[in-house]
């Protein structure tokens, strides 16, 4: 009897120990886990930070070219048209244009000024009202649209190889302290990612003085 208190005691106790150790190799392994976890993180953030350095600093580089190309002109519109075919060439756009704000019968309206690769007869111009339309809308609310699922007919791309419809549209504000000076529009194949969005937005930029002063001329000659 006594042979079998003690075997049971030693069963009991052996168990014991067996479950404290399983807990405590559970423990290492979680802390382990939570380590790796944590460094893992760690890595992705520093990787994330510096591939948004050096997007950053492929932008700015970019700006700096685009500055350098346009600045010399004189004319506006030269400078728009330029500003145009590079970021056409950068973001293998197939479509740009740019759209200034005026002032019509009491209606603010925004009017084609500049474009790449756009079919248009002299004799003919295009012009929406704040809110009309796409341009119009973004010109109303100042804000950048990115769209992916453009309307089959909205946009026509002529060639030598005939007529296609491109998926992709970008449509950015021209702005100048809070003043709407115009609307960019972007056609592509392609779609636009985030930095073609911030590019695009920095590169307007660098029209916003000369056409804030070009409307400021219309107004006083009126």
């Amino acid at each position: 009897m006594d042979e079998l208190y003690i075997f049971s005691g030693v069963s009991i106790l052996l168990g014991f120990v067996s479950i404290l150790l399983h807990l405590f190799n559970r423990n290492n392994e979680d802390e382990n886990n939570v380590v790796y976890i944590e460094k893992f993180k760690e890595k992705k953030d520093s990787s994330d930070s510096q591939n948004k350095k050096e997007g950053d600093a492929n932008i700015d580089a970019e700006l700096t070219d685009i500055n350098t190309k346009i600045k010399k002109e004189s004319s506006s519109k030269v400078k728009a048209e330029k500003l145009l075919s590079y970021l056409a060439n950068q973001l293998e756009a197939s479509q740009a244009a740019i759209y200034v704000t005026e002032r019509e019968d009491n209606k603010n309206i925004i009017s084609l000024f500049a474009s790449y690769a756009f079919v248009l007869p002299e004799s003919q111009t295009i012009s929406y009202e704040f809110g009309e339309g796409l341009a119009g809308q973004v010109a109303k609310e100042k804000k950048l649209i990115n769209i992916s699922d453009i309307p089959k007919g909205y946009i026509k791309i002529l060639s030598g190889l005939g007529e296609s419809d491109p998926a992709h549209l970008l449509l950015c504000p021209i702005m100048k302290d809070e003043k709407i000076l115009g609307v960019a529009e972007i056609a592509s194949f392609k779609a636009f990612n985030k930095s073609h969005e911030v590019l695009v937005e920095k590169s307007l930029t660098l029209l916003a003085n000369d056409l804030d002063k070009k409307q400021q001329k219309e107004t006083e000659n009126k």
